[in-house]
């Protein structure tokens, strides 16, 4: 008799990542990976950056057409998965009812909305739908108005730039990625902004976006300021998924589905990976709910393994990446308070890397065109090798050799 097999909610990276994990691993009963969307699974980075300026080639795919059925993964589009009953370990898509062994939540985070905004030339993005739209706004648009100095805003602001609109960055906090980045990194990005002419207006906050016929032209702030709007783009931050599980009864913590350093929900036949998943970090105090493809990708990669009967906690440390103008910015671990930070290299040189340390060790490395270093970070953090300050602010030296006497000798 055939076994239910695995289904797969959410086919983003973590969800075709865990399907191909799963066969790479010889798991021969059925997998089903249900997708919301009508379209073969997509890389999603580049849709805040080359796709907006470039659609018509349409998105970079995860993986080719034919990988789904070679692999023997039943891909399901366009229909959102409901009525999730734990007992019967069924769900519905559409009206089929289909029962699992396994279920692996993958259903990552939408973009947070303006509540009673409803402007034509209002944006979020989130996905290759609302980057398309934005796309075929931008050749008709003089000015753009970004609402957030995170990561997606400034990604856009840095791709309308270039394509020559007016943009300013508006940001509540008192500099740009103020909670993701030491001073030095986020400061070193505005000036790439702003010589680029971008505005940045930092430590203020949205007052009323108003228009007429349908589509906003004006955007003001709390102090008063009025800013003349072609286009707007909300980047406030994204609220993950999580409706299938609070429907099922699954516990939450942090806004996300809980689970343990496997990856299991609440209930032991039922994962959860990536942006909807709140878990157990041993890079953090607390459980942590993390948005990047490499969480998700290591994610997928455990309960994988875990389903197959080779099971390890979840111990992957965390890396990120943006991408604006030629700056290359990459990040390893977590931020956390207490220690120093060591400048490595500098800012004016356009490469450099400001390092986090607690005592001796590495626990976070933010890099700007030293890849070099953000591979070694990579390595040093989850290692616990003692570093030795002063050799690490010596650029002439790889910081894979910038280590204590003691930790050469062991």
């Amino acid at each position: 008799m055939t076994r239910p097999g695995t289904i797969i909610v959410g086919a983003s990276h973590g969800g075709v990542q865990a399907a191909q994990s799963l066969r790479q691993a010889d798991y021969t009963d059925p997998i089903t990976l249900i997708s919301d969307e009508r379209g073969t699974p997509y890389h999603r980075p580049p849709l805040s950056k080359g796709y907006i300026s470039a659609p018509q080639s349409g998105p970079s795919l995860l993986r080719p057409e034919t990988f789904f059925a070679a692999s023997d993964i039943t891909l399901l589009r366009g229909t959102p998965a409901t009525d999730l009953d734990r007992t019967a370990r069924s769900l519905r898509v559409g009206d089929q009812t289909l029962h699992y062994d396994h279920l692996i939540l993958a259903t990552g985070a939408s973009a947070r909305r303006l509540p009673d905004a409803e402007f034509r030339n209002l944006h979020t993005l989130r996905n290759a739908s609302d980057s398309a739209v934005l796309s075929a706004e931008l050749p008709a648009a003089r000015s753009l108005v970004v609402i957030g100095g995170g990561f997606i805003g400034l990604e856009v602001a840095a791709t309308a730039a270039k394509l020559g609109l007016s943009v300013t960055v508006v940001e509540v906090q008192p500099r740009i990625l103020a909670r993701a980045l030491p001073e030095a990194v986020s400061a070193h990005i505005a000036r790439q902004h702003q010589q680029a002419g971008t505005r940045l207006l930092t430590g203020v906050s949205l007052g009323a976006i108003t228009g007429r016929n349908g589509r906003a032209d004006t955007v003001t702030l709390s102090d008063g300021t009025a800013l003349a709007a072609d286009l707007i783009l909300v980047g406030i931050g994204s609220q993950p998924n999580t409706a299938l599980a609070i429907d099922a009864g699954l516990a939450l913590s942090a806004g996300g589905i809980l689970v343990d350093d496997h990856l299991r929900t609440s209930d032991p036949a039922i994962f959860a990976i990536g942006d909807c998943a709140t878990f157990p970090s041993p890079f953090a105090p607390t459980p942590v709910r993390l948005e990047s493809v490499q969480n998700a990708v290591d994610q997928a990669k455990c309960v994988a393994a875990c389903i197959t009967g080779t099971p390890l906690p979840y111990s992957a440390v965390p890396w990120f990446w943006t991408e604006q103008f030629d700056m290359r910015i990459q990040m390893a671990g977590l931020p956390c308070d207490g220690g120093q930070l060591l400048l490595r290299g500098t800012p004016d040189s356009g490469s450099f890397s400001v390092l986090h340390l607690i005592g001796d060790q590495l626990v976070g490395a933010y890099s700007v065109n030293a890849t070099a270093d953000h591979i070694a970070a990579r390595k040093l953090i989850p290692s616990g090798i003692r570093i030795d300050p002063a050799l690490a602010c010596d650029t002439t030296r790889p910081l894979k050799h910038c280590l204590t006497d003691s930790a050469v000798s062991a």
